[in-house]
């Protein structure tokens, strides 16, 4: 199923503050690869159910992805959304120029788990129309295709680099963050 996108709620369960940094939206509709998808990302505090208009929403992303078929491949970078401790936030992923899909639910919108890990619970929600600043959710209960990013705040930052001939390297110190690996030649 599908339609532009698709308002949900994103609660956080880690017991410490989480940053959003991005989303990848799933397929075009039909599990279609499209390429040039105009996205926006939106968020508010709170329950997304409690203000079903544009009222007090954030845009916090916006980008042209390519979206894949069966992959969630169109990352839509956010900036400045810090959700606290235990703290719920509403998002909408929208295409204001394309269909994307989305997945028929069976639960309550912003209740229901879609999706959920070690940190977060990402809820059913509503699917429909969006066009920019405006949006027309009316189907429920619909589920969002996609990846959320996000990491800890507070967490150090490392860069791992193998020597030539080293036969590996121990991870098992480091925490949660973000890593990048070089990798300087084929032997390393």
């Amino acid at each position: 199923n599908g339609q532009s996108g698709n308002a949900f709620n994103v609660i956080n369960t880690s017991g410490g503050d989480l940053v959003i940094s991005g989303f990848s939206q799933g397929p075009g509709s039909g599990n279609a690869s499209l390429t040039g998808v105009a996205m926006e990302v939106w968020y508010m505090p709170g329950d997304y159910t409690t203000n079903m208009t544009m009222g007090g929403w954030t845009q916090c992303g916006s980008g042209t992805v390519d979206l894949t078929t069966g992959l969630t491949t169109g990352l839509i970078a956010v900036s400045g959304v810090t959700i606290p401790a235990g703290g719920t936030y509403g998002f909408i992923v929208a295409s204001t120029t394309n269909t994307v899909q989305y997945t028929n639910g069976t639960g309550t919108p912003g209740v229901s788990a879609w999706a959920s890990d070690a940190n977060i619970t990402l809820t059913e929600g509503h699917g429909g129309s969006f066009a920019g600043s405006v949006f027309g959710f009316n189907f429920n209960p619909r589920n969002w295709n996609g990846a959320i990013h996000y990491g800890d705040p507070s967490a150090s930052a490392y860069t791992f680099a193998w020597d030539n001939g080293a036969t590996s390297q121990s991870l098992s110190a480091v925490g949660a963050g973000s890593y990048s690996v070089t990798a300087t030649d084929c032997n390393g």
